[in-house]
């Protein structure tokens, strides 16, 4: 039985009339209510009473709120997925004979027609992964690494399982330059191959990852590196600086080194490392036979002995090993302390007053 715009009006009604007998409107309302029964009645040209006659016979005696809960439960959750076109058997040979095609045209090196070959394989079946996984090899042969990622991509996203899409993108990025991108796709293919990792993805993975490392220390500044290098250089020589044989100073840079003029006697006087190694030179036997030992300083003594070059002036072992310039030098460089070191020393053998 067919259902008119006056049997849906009469069914509101009877919802209204409900709510209000069963209380279900605040009494306030309740003449807002009849008010708005009035209002219906007269816009769709009803008889208010008809209520209950029309809905037992136009809606088998339910309520405007049964219907609508018998509507929504009987309605379908979700649209059911429309189903997956399978491709027929002549369909799907044509496609594998087509892969195999662009198979052979890869060993040979031909990878213009291999691409071919897999993109006429792809218009007959899209989804497959492997056609997908093999083009893209086909465009990084090509040096087309940018589609290369494309079609890993895209298989990857259809089959996230199939571990090839992982190298093939892998590879592309390598060859586009973005290492880290590339690390982290042979470790995800890693991880699908599980257990059983081919030598292939691990070989990548190595190489994208040492890769990595290198740029690292690439984006490091050389020149803090040269500063810290340096810093320790100089602090080396710093430390082993005017330092010569046992410890001693470095004589001859103290005497202006193998090229430089001989200082005064004033100045040699007044220069505490000399002074501190004639003292040292004085108070060990041994030496000055060390220090002589050293070819720079054997080299300054004769200078000095030479007198600048007329052979007149003395020789410096024979100077240092003199006993009165030692007592004299000793005078310069103890003080009082030497000086009564010194008178205990000769008590012994009745000095002279």
């Amino acid at each position: 039985m067919s259902v008119n715009n006056k049997d849906i009006a009469l069914s509101v009604i009877h919802f209204l009339k409900q709510s209000v007998s069963k209380n279900e409107i605040p009494e306030d309302y309740a003449e807002s209510m009849d008010v708005a029964i009035d209002c219906i009645a007269d816009a769709f040209e009803v008889n208010k009473d008809d209520d209950d006659m029309t809905v037992e016979a136009k809606f088998g005696g339910k309520s405007l709120a049964a219907l609508l809960s018998a509507s929504g439960s009987s309605k379908p959750d979700s649209e059911p997925a429309a189903p997956v076109e399978e491709l027929d058997a002549a369909t799907k040979e044509k496609a594998d004979a087509l892969k195999a095609e662009g198979n052979r045209a890869m060993a040979n090196k031909n990878f213009s027609e291999a691409i071919k070959k897999y993109t006429e394989a792809i218009e007959l079946d899209g989804t497959n992964v492997v056609y997908l996984s093999n083009r893209a090899a086909a465009h990084s042969s090509s040096s087309q690494h940018e589609n290369a990622v494309k079609d890993a991509e895209k298989a990857i996203e259809l089959n996230p399982k199939f571990s090839k899409s992982y190298s093939r993108l892998g590879l592309a990025k390598y060859a586009l330059g973005d290492a880290s991108a590339a690390m982290k796709a042979y470790e995800k293919g890693l991880e699908v191959e599980g257990d059983k990792k081919s030598d292939a993805m691990t070989k990548g993975f190595e190489t994208a990852k040492r890769r990595v490392e290198e740029e690292l220390e690439q984006s490091i500044p050389k020149s803090s590196v040269a500063s810290n290098d340096g810093a320790s250089e100089s602090a080396a020589r710093g430390a082993g600086a005017g330092a010569g044989a046992s410890g001693m100073p470095d004589l001859s840079s103290m005497f202006g080194g193998n090229g430089g003029g001989m200082p005064s006697f004033g100045d040699m006087m007044n220069n505490p490392q000399l002074m501190q190694a004639a003292q040292s030179l004085m108070s060990d036997p041994n030496a000055m036979q060390n220090l002589m030992s050293n070819p720079a300083i054997r080299q300054m003594a004769d200078r000095f002995g030479g007198g600048g070059g007329d052979g007149s002036g003395p020789d410096l072992s024979n100077l240092m090993n003199n006993p009165m310039l030692q007592n004299l030098a000793g005078q310069f460089m103890g003080g009082g302390n030497n000086n009564n070191n010194n008178n205990n020393n000769n008590s012994g053998d009745g000095s002279e007053n």
